[in-house]
């Protein structure tokens, strides 16, 4: 059994060689639906309507530091630099992380003051759309008002269980210009993330037998 594990860690570091990404880095691919539309300004051009699908992804880096260790409930992980960030696609119109002014955070909240677990990404600073709309906020905010989905706020190296939360809200909006709120269905690594965790855990395991 322990030749057949290597042989497999072999094939697939093999396999990645010619990848350029590094084993911290985590995307996840992530689909939605749209909820209402507040666009009363026409910005979003009727490109934009309840029950579009959105499709895109994030991602992020697991060997980021908390920029608060000592808060045992909050931990808050900036990103400032690409790959870092956020991209949505709803139909024509993209909706993503302004590359050369990243401000990207993934935060998970353990037992908060409200009594919640959550799981929050948030890009600040976006790509204005093509009609030159600005993006103010794409965020997404997973609450569990049960506070039993975290053990502590350490980053998570995979995406998360959404029938674990209890309240799954995506927004993206620009103040007094318009608002999209929507839901996430699905949120799953992209296949090299995959490979790397599998990576990972094939070596625990042959290292333990």
């Amino acid at each position: 059994m322990r030749d057949v594990s290597v042989w497999v860690v072999g094939v697939v570091v093999l396999t990645l060689a010619a990848v350029p990404a590094q084993a911290e880095l985590i995307t996840i691919n992530i689909e939605g639906v749209v909820d209402t539309v507040d666009d009363s300004g026409n910005y979003l051009e009727g490109q934009v309507n309840p029950g579009n699908i959105i499709t895109g992804w994030y991602t992020y880096d697991t060997a980021t530091l908390d920029s608060d260790p000592l808060d045992p409930v909050q931990g808050n992980y900036w990103h400032y630099s690409p790959p870092g960030g956020i991209t949505l696609s709803i139909g024509e119109l993209v909706f993503q992380t302004d590359p050369t002014n990243v401000e990207f955070r993934v935060a998970i909240r353990n037992n908060d003051a409200s009594g919640d677990d959550e799981y929050i990404i948030g890009s600040v600073y976006n790509s204005p759309l093509p009609n030159g709309t600005p993006v103010q906020t794409i965020g997404w905010a997973l609450k569990d008002h049960s506070a039993e989905v975290f053990d502590d706020d350490s980053l998570p190296t995979g995406p998360p269980n959404l029938e674990y939360w209890d309240s799954n809200l995506l927004r993206i909006d620009t103040d007094r210009t318009f608002m999209i709120n929507a839901h996430v269905t699905s949120a799953v690594p992209e296949p090299v993330t995959v490979l790397l965790l599998a990576i990972g855990a094939t070596m625990m395991f042959v290292k333990k037998s």
